[in-house]
């Protein structure tokens, strides 16, 4: 019996990971959004430019970023332009970034953004993984704030979709 305990705790900590509390990796430390910036405007800025109307060479872009800096820093860049470049083309690579994104570099109590993002997943989004992990993220905010209605409105919305 205590071997499946300790199955189902492993299972469930693969399965649900948390935003970040490191305030340090994300963009709310001004260091790390300048460098995100300037990397942006060094490297990223340009391959799109180079690619008109196409997607730029995703893997490139992370492999010239990891080898100048690090490759926490060249997913976390990466990553976002993915969402700035998908958004309103193509919803799924979109939605897949914004998961991603949250789940890595959005801070665990940032709940007006957690619900933000939930709602955008809400909206785009048809793919059960995805909308379990919004409902995770909006269940968060709701509960931070039970008074807030656009939270506790995502959060329904969500519940719903997910469990019809």
């Amino acid at each position: 019996m205590k071997k499946y305990i300790i199955i189902a705790l492993l299972s469930a900590a693969t399965i649900t990971k948390a935003q970040t509390t490191n305030n340090a990796i994300t963009e709310h430390d001004p260091a790390v959004k300048a460098k995100d910036a300037q990397i942006k405007t060094d490297i990223i800025d340009p391959a799109e430019q180079a690619a008109p109307g196409q997607a730029p060479d995703w893997m490139a872009l992370t492999k010239t970023i990891t080898e100048k800096y690090d490759a926490v820093t060249a997913d976390r860049t990466v990553t976002k332009a993915k969402i700035y470049f998908y958004f309103g083309k193509d919803w799924p690579t979109f939605c897949a970034a914004i998961v991603h994104f949250t789940q890595n570099w959005e801070l665990a109590d940032d709940y007006k953004l957690l619900n933000k993002n939930a709602d955008m997943i809400l909206q785009h989004s048809e793919n059960p993984g995805e909308l379990k992990e919004a409902l995770r993220w909006a269940k968060a905010a709701a509960d931070s704030d039970p008074a807030n209605e656009k939270y506790k409105g995502t959060y329904e919305a969500l519940r719903q979709k997910v469990n019809p």
